[in-house]
């Protein structure tokens, strides 16, 4: 009972706890992350650089033949450092970086896998202008897309948008020093091809337009970089370079500014534009972190606080639960006093049929008037209900049963005049044929009186036949043959020299009389049925084996049951296949606790046991010892006096 106030108070602790947890790691893995963005920054923005120097390189190497080579093969080796380190980087923000981020840290990998290889192309050059800046391009495109997902990723609506208003700033940086590779380039080759041309005046309307439309979104500290820096001389020289070519001479450079000026004021004014994204993705970045934090110490405050209102919830919880227990203790202790002691009595007592008072001798509940009490009174209707029903159903036991036993002490009586007419007639008779028809019915005679006999027994009471001196077993077996309408086909084998205590002659012969008859029915009528007995550590065992056609495991297993403790008659005859011979046969044994087994027969058939215990049988004196039956010679039933043993009269009177 107290599972029913423990377990929503557990389960609202869990939750707590589960919530606490939840917020605990998601501040703690968005904390860990944007640090471990923040502390790979440095090594990113050198891996940029090389890769973007790199590339200005090729394409000028492209241009000269060669000019460049040494400068090229330095920082080629540069920039394989820096992507190492970069990888290294990446492979520690895997696991816990978006979906967006992962697919873009593989991309990077697949191109610069690919590096070494498109190298040696340039090397023989086997590579165009534009190819080399759109392989290059590439690799900084997915470094781009990274950083795009690094802010969508960012959980706090603030953080996000100002991660996402730098990334203009990014972008726009390496669109000029994607417009400085391909004016060096083109310069370099003699001039830019059409695509070329394109390419160039795109990006260079887009990092000016980029930077000009990024103002209004920069803090205060890149926006004025930013404005010195367009006030700057490395800013006109670029952009008076940029206004030559876009004008058509990309044959040369402007006159009055020479290679050497113009790659220093390029290389100053790239780097600057790069450093206003690098302090705009900072300062996005420390707000990061100061949100993070922020949300690590709300997760605490707010796991405590759900563990604390679980707690006192589970403190209220305990106590009315038990109190509640305590009442349901109570109720549980009275009822199965009740239903265990006091109302299966009373039930026994009307069942025996004893005048019960309901209304003194019944125990009610008195539990108050809310919902204990109200299944205290239920249970009390409860109990009203089955004893009523037991007074009915014991009712109509005793009228059915007198009904029962009455009809078969009559049937009893008339077997009885009928055997007795039927040995006066086998006296006065001899015509062989007409003797030979007496028996028969003399045969059937019996078998009815045994169901007579089988009655009185489903009815509870005992047989009229009983003897008071012990019988020879074989003498039994032989009676209990004798019942047997093919009692020609049974062969007994040698019995043992003991004999069956009187009172219990008369059940024991009924008891074999049913499984003989048994055998004898369920197998071929031209086959044998052999019963032989021999003494055991216990007693005596009884063995009945047919050649029939056997039964199943499961009916055997059912059966032997049904023997070993007899349900209640009424169960047995509401069964689907009764069996009553058999549930006969399992109330003598229970009332003389012999055992009684099926079990199959080596012919196929089956075997009955009986074992008879020790404590019902006697010695036989020398002078009665029965000899042995062939097995050959049919049992014969009762053929006038000549068959008879002085203790086992043919048909015993009832006693007196």
């Amino acid at each position: 009972m107290l599972s029913i106030a423990f377990v929503p108070s557990i389960a609202l602790l869990v939750a707590g706890v589960a919530l606490a947890g939840y917020l605990l790691y998601g501040a703690i893995a968005a904390r860990t992350f944007i640090t471990k963005v923040h502390d790979s920054a440095v090594i990113a923005v050198q891996f940029f650089a090389s890769v973007q120097q790199e590339r200005q390189l090729t394409l000028t190497e492209l241009g000269t033949n060669g000019a460049v080579q040494a400068q090229l093969t330095q920082t080629r080796a540069k920039t394989d450092a820096t992507a190492a380190g970069q990888a290294k980087n990446l492979s520690g923000l895997y696991s816990e970086a978006p979906a967006r981020v992962q697919a873009s840290i593989d991309r990077t990998a697949a191109n610069l896998a690919q590096l070494p290889e498109f190298r040696a192309k340039v090397d023989a050059n086997q590579v165009s202008l534009l190819d080399a800046y759109t392989f290059y391009n590439r690799i900084l495109d997915e470094y781009t897309e990274g950083l795009l997902g690094v802010a969508e990723g960012t959980p706090d609506a603030e953080t996000a948008y100002l991660r996402a208003t730098a990334m203009p700033l990014f972008v726009a940086a390496d669109q000029m020093a994607r417009s400085m590779a391909l004016s060096s380039g083109g310069i370099a080759h003699g001039g830019l091809s059409d695509d070329e041309f394109n390419a160039f005046i795109q990006v260079v309307g887009a990092y000016h337009a980029g930077f000009d439309n990024a103002v209004p979104e920069m803090v205060p500290s890149v926006a004025q970089q930013y404005n010195a820096l367009k006030a700057s001389p490395a800013w006109a020289t670029v952009t008076g370079v940029e206004q030559s070519i876009v004008s058509g001479n990309h044959r040369s450079l402007p006159p009055g500014v020479t290679p050497q000026q113009w790659q220093a004021s390029a290389t100053q004014v790239a780097g600057a534009l790069m450093n206003l994204y690098i302090q705009q993705s900072t300062n996005a970045t420390n707000i990061e972190i100061d949100t993070g934090n922020r949300m690590l110490y709300t997760a605490i405050a707010a796991g405590a606080a759900a563990i604390l209102l679980a707690i006192a919830v589970t403190i209220i919880a305990w106590r009315l639960s038990s109190k509640l227990v305590r009442r349901l203790g109570r109720l549980r202790e009275e009822t199965l006093q009740i239903a265990d002691t006091q109302l299966p009595d009373l039930v026994g007592r009307v069942r025996n049929g004893e005048e019960v008072d309901l209304e003194t001798e019944m125990s009610f509940l008195d539990h108050g008037e809310d919902e204990i009490g109200q299944v205290a009174d239920a249970f009390n209707k409860a109990q009203q209900t089955a004893v009523a029903a037991a007074v009915d159903e014991a009712k109509t036991r005793e009228g059915t049963s007198k009904v029962f036993l009455n009809i078969a002490h009559r049937s009893q009586v008339l077997v009885h005049r009928q055997l007795k007419a039927l040995d006066e007639a086998e006296r006065k008779q001899e015509d062989p044929d007409q003797l030979d028809l007496l028996f028969k019915l003399d045969h059937l005679s019996t078998r009815a009186r045994r169901n007579a006999e089988n009655l009185i027994i489903l009815g509870g009471e005992r047989p009229g036949r009983q003897w008071r001196n012990p019988v020879a077993l074989a003498d039994l077996i032989r009676g209990a043959t004798a019942e047997t309408e093919d009692y020609a086909r049974v062969n007994v084998g040698k019995m043992p020299a003991l004999a069956v205590n009187g009172p219990a002659v008369a059940d024991l012969i009924h008891l074999l009389a049913e499984l003989i008859d048994n055998a004898t029915s369920f197998s071929p009528p031209q086959s044998r049925v052999e019963v032989w007995g021999d003494v055991v550590g216990r007693g005596v065992v009884l063995e009945i084996e047919d050649q029939g056609l056997g039964m199943e495991p499961e009916q055997i297993d059912e059966l032997n049951t049904m023997l070993a403790d007899p349900p209640d008659f009424s169960v047995m005859a509401l069964s689907h296949e009764p069996r009553l011979g058999l549930f006969v046969v399992a109330r003598l044994a229970s009332r003389h606790g012999i055992a009684v087994t099926l079990r199959d027969s080596a012919y196929g058939g089956t075997r009955a046991i009986v074992l008879v215990r020790s404590e019902l049988l006697t010695p036989v004196p020398l002078a009665e010892e029965p000899e042995p039956v062939s097995p050959a010679v049919p049992v014969p039933a009762q053929q006038g006096p000549s068959a008879s043993h002085p203790s086992l009269p043919s048909h015993p009177s009832l006693p007196t």
